[in-house]
């Protein structure tokens, strides 16, 4: 018989390149909630995100499972990428919610998301269906105003007690336009991938 998750924690993002930011950040999530595993998500299309400086979907995974293959707990799905189109996370956790019914959800959002979150797509159902978790961006301190926004049937968001690291996937990519060296924001692995995939239309 096979044991399936009671806790599953879900990662979005475009991870365009995936770097040590995000890794530290699922691995903070899946200690502070305690899940049996944290699904790294990497959309098609991101509904709020320009598409023009994205690389394609399968770099995208190769990259996210080079970077997460010494942590057990973390594995890399790519429903989105197979469901094509516009990645709205609504979708995503029905496709959860249908495939692990008895799993408890736990969605892992940065603060920038959060201040954003009542754009998303049926926003207001997202939130009754999992328990929302924030990870601290730098600037963003307005966390009681958040709260009291993505507060739904009395459920608040859990708000995590992660580092707060100033990392970005645009701030690598620019790094990369002025062949600034990006060894130390990326896994080794990846920082190779890209280098022999000649990504972003650079060498490392």
């Amino acid at each position: 018989m096979i044991n399936l998750p009671n806790k599953i924690g879900i990662m979005g993002g475009s991870f365009n390149p995936v770097h040590n930011a995000h890794c530290i950040m699922a691995d903070c999530f899946v200690r502070e909630v305690n899940c049996d595993v944290c699904y790294l998500v990497p959309s098609a299309i991101s509904p709020l995100k320009p598409v023009n400086t994205l690389v394609s979907s399968e770099h995208r995974l190769a990259m996210l499972k080079l970077a997460t293959q010494n942590n057990p707990k973390l594995e890399v799905s790519d429903i989105e990428i197979i469901r094509g189109g516009i990645s709205y996370t609504i979708d995503t956790i029905r496709w959860f919610q249908s495939h692990f019914p008895e799993s408890k959800l736990y969605l892992l959002i940065g603060a920038d998301q959060a201040v954003e979150f009542t754009r998303w797509k049926e926003w207001k159902v997202i939130l009754q269906a999992v328990q929302l978790c924030i990870a601290s961006r730098e600037g963003i301190d307005n966390q009681d105003d958040i709260l009291k926004a993505l507060t739904v049937d009395d459920r608040s968001p859990i708000w995590l007690n992660c580092p707060t690291i100033q990392l970005s996937s645009t701030m690598i990519r620019q790094y990369l336009n002025f062949n600034k060296p990006v060894k130390n924001f990326l896994a080794d692995e990846v920082v190779e991938y890209i280098h022999i995939n000649k990504l972003y239309k650079l060498t490392i």
